[in-house]
């Protein structure tokens, strides 16, 4: 069985690509080659992250740059590789391009899985829907507010983002490591963010927010973790609001499970999410979140998670991390990983079901 996966914001150190990349790793490769296609240019880092996990990557030109080239390679890759399963991850009707390059070029069965609750080009979206609706064999969703906007009263089968929980589990040892290698004070606050540094993510209020921590906790820390094509303008943003010495920038990493563990309390200001696996990463490490209202409430496993809204001052946001109870990681770690676990998104019995259904498609489309 020869199953391509196709990100169509391209291939990023993001939610999307985790979530790929973990199911790739857990799941049983007997009998099974997965590629993953790259349709940008990524860091050679995240590269090197595929070929670990034991899948191929290929690289075609970034669909933004030249759209018309990018579906003439699609469709040649495709047609060379024969693959029997294209899986095709994203947020609008604008997989229909994917979608219907993979048909032509015969590929058995086409995925549609949607990983958002709205996206950026939704004129572009609404013009593609009939389109859309016609192209894919199956429909996955990260949760049921991501299928619903996406794929309306059609069914879709909600595929959770799961993770290997102990990575993300607390541990003394990695706290005392990363404060050191970042040069941050046992005592002193850190607030860290894991994502792609885009629009969504809404940066810009993340800066503003931590501008104003640092008017009543002058020794808090910021630890941001991703890069993406915002990724120079916030840098700058943090320069000129002169807190650049307690914001620490770290680029795509694969240590960001034991870099969690030196936080205090993450924030997810964003201005859309379908199901953010960060939150849930979050919870497996005991941290306390406070993230926007925008995103749905399926990603509140425990108690740890807190809403504000985007559309409150960036101080009433500062005000909710001041006045936050940090609770006892260690205490709490074993009850936190058991309710995750029991909600579904340990990757083990994820990996297993995923590889099941794409054998049942391919079972029904040969019938």
């Amino acid at each position: 069985m020869k199953l391509l996966h196709i990100p169509t914001g391209g291939v990023f150190a993001d939610g999307i690509f985790s979530c790929i990349l973990a199911y790739a790793q857990a799941m049983d490769r007997t009998d099974l080659e997965i590629t993953i296609l790259a349709p940008n240019d990524p860091e050679e880092k995240i590269l090197e992250q595929i070929r670990r996990a034991g899948c191929l990557a290929a690289v075609i030109p970034y669909r933004k740059q030249n759209t018309k080239r990018y579906i003439l390679e699609l469709y040649r890759y495709l047609k060379a590789g024969r693959f029997d399963i294209v899986h095709v991850h994203g947020s609008s009707a604008m997989m229909s391009i994917e979608l219907l390059t993979a048909w032509l070029s015969g590929c058995r069965v086409r995925i549609a899985h949607s990983h958002n609750t709205s996206c950026e080009n939704k004129r572009l979206d609404r013009l593609l829907r009939p389109i859309f609706y016609h192209s894919f064999d199956y429909a996955f969703a990260c949760g049921q507010d991501a299928g619903k906007w996406l794929f309306k009263h059609r069914k879709f089968i909600v595929l959770p983002n799961g993770r290997d929980l102990t990575k993300y589990e607390y541990r003394e040892e990695y706290r005392t490591v990363w404060r050191k290698r970042l040069e941050v004070p046992s005592d002193s606050l850190v607030i860290g963010h894991v994502g792609c540094f885009n629009y969504q993510k809404n940066h810009e209020y993340l800066i503003q927010i931590f501008q104003e921590l640092t008017r009543t906790v002058s020794d808090a820390h910021l630890v941001l973790i991703g890069t993406g094509e915002n990724f120079k303008n916030i840098k700058e943003k943090a320069e000129k609001s002169g807190i650049r010495g307690q914001v620490h920038f770290m680029g795509t990493t694969d240590h960001v499970g034991e870099i969690l563990s030196a936080m205090d309390l993450m924030l997810l200001p964003s201005r859309y999410e379908g199901l953010p696996v960060v939150v849930i990463e979050w919870q497996a490490s005991g941290l306390p979140c406070i993230i926007s209202d925008t995103i749905t409430e399926e990603c509140r496993l425990t108690e740890l998670v807190t809403t504000r809204s985007i559309e409150e001052s960036p101080r009433m946001w500062a005000e909710t991390v001041r006045h936050l109870s940090l609770p006892d990681r260690n205490r709490t770690k074993t009850e936190i990983k058991e309710t995750i676990e029991r909600a579904g998104y340990e990757i083990g019995s994820g990996a297993d079901r995923l590889k099941q259904l794409y054998r049942s498609f391919l079972a029904e489309r040969d019938r």
